[in-house]
């Protein structure tokens, strides 16, 4: 059940602009009757019903229905005719008892409304095809002047259709030396892709939100997860741009980062919606969204609901921009500074065992030289200083050197590390070949042949040590 709302809490939240296109009436698009009187009865009775069995407060829910019935009785909705009308004042009427900016009654479209009662199940799919075409939520990601990484994100998609451009986004992102998130046009989404993308900005196990739900008397959490598809950025100066748009899921994300002194938020205090639910269908004419659960942060023990989440800088959203571009480039300079003087030490020890590890061959103890070279290399690699491309250049050094056994050992590595790259076997074969070990190279060929089929070099290395060996 927890999984359904969750789903249902994407529907409502994150296609806000999706719903509202299949939802909300506009001018001169409205159902043609009326209501009626009998209709108006079954549309506020069933409110009623919905609230007090869902509602995450029980006794705000029964507070609502007892109003809206005396309001009902008292022929205070008499006026009540059109549909798009009767929408916006019951869901004023709402906000009025339960301050609750996710609750909400919205009109069907007639070409919806004929869509349903034809086929409810195409009805019902169709929102879900269509939310899976939105790109993930990933509107914009680009590096600007700096290295300072920009990420446009306008909605938390499922991470189902979100992860893999989520993924390309943060590749692209792996090595700026700031990034700036904005959340200005997003209204919300999916809990389970608020916490994947949070996770690329912790080391640390933890818990970064809760939810409670009502109906099964349940409380779900959302820690950090220890592995994302890249690489982690946790100490990557963060920025964060809101504006009074940004909403639910949007404002968990902010929310999550802030109350962990994480990223620095810069705009507009928030639209304050942390209520999370689904949609129920009233009539064929209505729906109504009604939150089921809510946001706990375990750092303030609140939410957002209702009050929004604060900037630490405050500015208009359309400034915030250029405000947050100014102290990124400034973070960016301190944080490049630390990293290249980390970049330094490690480098420098990763010199000192591969010297260790030269006077090793010199005595004959290679398995001891290819294990403190495995050792220097794969710590560098760990902490993304050392890639594919830059070990087979500091392999081809060493080769250049005429340290082939150095050369062979790092390029070795090389394939171990980066089993599936056709270059590292071909570079290994080069290696052996130069140091007269035509078997290895052949080998290495053949497999850098069998990664690859369009590598020439190593079809014409193959064809050359089979000459060789045939004389």
């Amino acid at each position: 059940m927890i999984k359904l709302f969750n789903q249902r809490y994407f529907l409502c939240m994150i296609c806000s602009a999706l719903i509202a296109c299949l939802f909300y009436a506009l001018p001169g698009q409205e159902s043609g009757s009326k209501l009626s009187f009998a209709e108006r009865q079954q549309v506020i009775g069933e409110i009623n019903s919905l609230l007090i069995k869902n509602y995450i407060y029980a006794d705000r829910a029964q507070q609502c229905a007892e109003y809206l019935k005396k309001q009902l009785d008292s022929g205070a909705y008499n006026s009540l005719t059109h549909p798009r009308q009767s929408s916006e004042k019951l869901t004023a009427e709402l906000y009025s008892i339960l301050k609750d900016r996710h609750v909400r009654v919205v009109t069907v479209l007639p070409e919806e409304e004929r869509l349903q009662k034809q086929n409810p199940l195409v009805s019902f799919l169709l929102p879900l095809y269509q939310s899976g075409k939105l790109s993930g939520g990933v509107a914009e990601v680009k590096i600007m002047t700096g290295n300072i990484g920009f990420l446009n994100l306008t909605s938390f998609e499922p991470l189902e259709n979100s992860q893999p451009e989520i993924d390309a986004a943060m590749k692209l992102l792996s090595n700026v030396d700031a990034l700036i998130i904005d959340l200005r046009q997003n209204n919300g989404g999916n809990p389970a892709t608020v916490q994947y993308l949070c996770s690329h900005f912790f080391d640390q196990n933890l818990l970064l939100n809760s939810f409670y739900w009502r109906r099964d008397d349940y409380t779900e959490e959302f820690w950090t997860l220890e592995k994302v598809t890249g690489k982690k950025l946790s100490h990557l100066p963060l920025f964060i741009l809101t504006s009074n748009i940004t909403f639910s899921a949007a404002e968990e994300f902010a929310y999550d980062l802030k109350t962990r002194q994480r990223a620095v938020l810069i705009g507009e205090k928030t639209g304050g919606g942390a209520n999370p639910g689904f949609t129920f269908q009233l009539n064929p004419r209505f729906n109504m969204f009604v939150p089921v659960g809510r946001a706990i942060n375990p750092v303030t023990t609140k939410n957002w609901e209702g009050v929004g989440v604060e900037p630490d800088v405050r500015i208009e959203s359309s400034a915030a921009l250029g405000i947050a571009l100014e102290k990124a480039r400034q973070a960016a300079r301190i944080y490049r500074e630390k990293i290249d003087d980390q970049a330094v030490q490690a480098y420098m020890q990763v010199g000192t065992q591969l010297d260790q590890a030269g006077h090793l061959f010199t005595m004959n103890q290679i398995d001891s030289a290819e294990t403190l070279i495995h050792t220097a290399l794969l710590k560098c690699v760990d902490a993304g200083l050392l890639g594919e491309w830059s070990i087979n250049e500091l392999g081809y050094r060493y080769l250049n050197q005429g340290h082939k056994q150095m050369a062979i050992a790092i390029l070795k590595f090389n394939t171990w590390q980066y089993p599936l790259s056709a270059n590292v076997y071909d570079s290994l074969g080069e290696a052996y070949y130069l140091n007269e070990e035509k078997d290895l190279a052949i080998q290495n060929y053949l497999k850098s042949l069998e990664l690859n089929p369009k590598n020439k070099n190593a079809r014409i290395m193959l064809n050359k040590l089979n000459a060789g060996k045939k004389q």
